[in-house]
């Protein structure tokens, strides 16, 4: 970090306390809407909350793709899970790990719950995640 002496130190510089940032265990906001801004990522984090312990990454991808199934849909369950899967390790497991809201095993296809992981329960509690993010942030932060 650069002191710049020149500079007065505004509000907005520190956050202020109670406020989300120093709710999620110094996860930036930015980061919060990061994870919280897909669906699959927030049924991970449910299905971890859910759970005692592990899980593996067969065990999500089944319930995130059949969740998603739509039998009505050309795409067959297989090719679903299969998309999902590919997802999920690509993508959304390794930026959770980044997050550490996961533990993330590729070797033996296991996920734990990580250090942060509690911080997002309370957002995911929330009736509905179909609109923003920011506002659900603004409330926990007042």
């Amino acid at each position: 970090m650069t002191i710049h002496p020149d500079r007065l130190a505004t509000a907005q510089d520190s956050p202020a306390p109670g406020s989300v940032e120093r709710f999620q265990g110094a996860l930036p906001r930015a980061a919060v809407r990061r994870v919280l801004g897909n669906d699959r990522r927030r049924e991970v984090l449910r299905s971890l909350l859910a759970e005692d312990g592990s899980l593996s990454v067969s065990t999500l991808v089944a319930r995130i793709a059949d969740a998603e199934h739509d039998a009505t849909a050309v795409t067959s369950l297989l090719e679903l899970r299969q998309r999902v899967h590919v997802s999920l390790c690509r993508t959304h497991l390794p930026l959770l790990e980044d997050h550490r809201a996961l533990a993330y095993d590729q070797v033996q296809g296991l996920v734990s719950p990580g250090a942060t992981l509690p911080a997002f329960e309370p957002l995911l509690d929330e009736e509905s995640l179909e609109g923003s993010i920011d506002p659900r942030l603004e409330r926990r932060s007042e």
